[in-house]
């Protein structure tokens, strides 16, 4: 009988052990599987914010970028604000009006979103003083994304300008300088 009464309460101890660790794994699992399901919707929300750009739909910046929104680009004296971003987007479609992007891989990490792109079209406005050449561009870029609440919020992006630049026809030269002598 003595055995009995130590028996039962190990086996009883071992049971809510290892219910216990059971409840803790499904509460980890699950909670694994909702933090998935939120990267899947932001990095389909990029996307969305791609695609409705490359139809020339800026309506987007407006329900898909926050309204504190800012873009941060090398070379800008300060981050680009949602009204300002669009309005240079505007005016690169109208340089590109054919302008597609290739999100040739996309990650989602948290609130934040990184993709590659590669963006294709043909120079038939005038951009950055080019008048229009009828060239073909692909640039590659890259963009991370962070997002809250379901808004894009801030982004960071970097794109060949230099690659696309030579594409429009320019040339890099050296600065005609003295020669130090």
């Amino acid at each position: 009988m003595k055995k009995l009464c130590m028996i039962i309460p190990l086996a009883l101890i071992l049971c809510f052990t290892f219910g216990c660790q059971d409840k803790e794994a499904t509460a980890e699992l699950e909670e694994m599987k909702a933090q998935a399901e939120i990267e899947e919707q932001n990095k389909e929300l990029v996307r969305h914010w791609v695609e409705e750009e490359d139809k020339g739909n800026f309506d987007t910046y407006h329900k898909l970028l926050s309204d504190n929104y800012i873009c941060h680009y090398p070379g800008s004296p300060e981050p680009l604000t949602r009204d300002v971003h669009k309005q240079s987007a505007q005016l690169f479609y109208e340089a590109f009006p054919d302008a597609k992007h290739t999100i040739e891989n996309i990650i989602a990490d948290r609130d934040m979103v990184v993709f590659r792109t590669i963006i294709k079209g043909s120079h038939k406005g005038e951009f950055m003083g080019i008048s229009p050449t009828g060239n073909e561009i692909a640039i590659g870029a890259i963009f991370i994304c962070r997002i809250i609440e379901g808004k894009i919020v801030e982004v960071w992006g970097e794109a060949d300008l230099l690659s696309l630049m030579q594409q429009l026809g320019m040339e890099l030269k050296p600065k005609q300088g003295s020669s130090g002598k």
